[in-house]
């Protein structure tokens, strides 16, 4: 009985080291699309108080193709987790994005209404760290735990800022972490799509 018991624990720990390590790569992928996505609007956001908003938009559109251009590069070697564990780690972590961005909606509009315009800014960027970070615990990503505490020591600096000099620290800081995270979750979706 007490062999059988440490089977089917074996069993359950390997059925979730394995969906780690399937969504670890997945979380790469869908993430750094959605790093690329968003760090080209905060590139964009960063820019625009230094040059023109059409010369900003142009950046931010090249930034999301060549985003684009990578992600399908290494599109095949993040396929889609299956099995029960990976259902609730794929729960898990939707869940967790849908509260984030639910968050960088509705508390900024609460404080803006309150006029604390100052800690809107870095309220986003913080939670976006705080999510990168907890999925780095989830899931044992590369990469996404440093960027997380990065970025949230960024929001830290922004709240000691105002005005044009926040918008053009908080884009091109926010930018520059997610960016600098989906190409190295890229490199090494690259380097380890024979695995598993």
């Amino acid at each position: 009985m007490t062999t059988l018991f440490h089977h089917c624990v074996g069993e359950l720990s390997d059925e979730r080291e394995s969906a780690r390590s399937q969504w670890r790569k997945r979380v790469l992928l869908v993430g750094g699309g959605f790093q690329v996505a968003f760090g080209a609007w905060w590139l964009v956001r960063g820019l625009a108080p230094l040059t023109s908003l059409l010369v900003a938009g142009l950046v931010g559109v090249l930034v999301v193709l060549g985003g684009i251009t990578v992600t399908s590069s290494v599109l095949a070697s993040a396929p889609r987790p299956q099995g029960t564990e990976a259902s609730r780690i794929e729960r898990r972590l939707s869940v967790a994005t849908v509260l984030q961005l639910t968050a960088s909606v509705l508390v900024p509009w609460g404080l803006d209404s309150l006029h604390w315009h100052r800690l809107s800014l870095g309220f986003v960027m913080a939670s976006i760290g705080l999510l990168l970070i907890w999925i780095h615990r989830e899931v044992d990503s590369p990469f996404q735990g440093t960027a997380g505490t990065i970025l949230v020591g960024f929001a830290l600096v922004t709240v000691g800022l105002s005005g044009s000099a926040q918008t053009v620290v908080a884009g091109i800081s926010s930018a520059a972490v997610l960016l600098s995270c989906a190409g190295a979750g890229y490199h090494w979706l690259e380097h380890h799509e024979l695995e598993d």
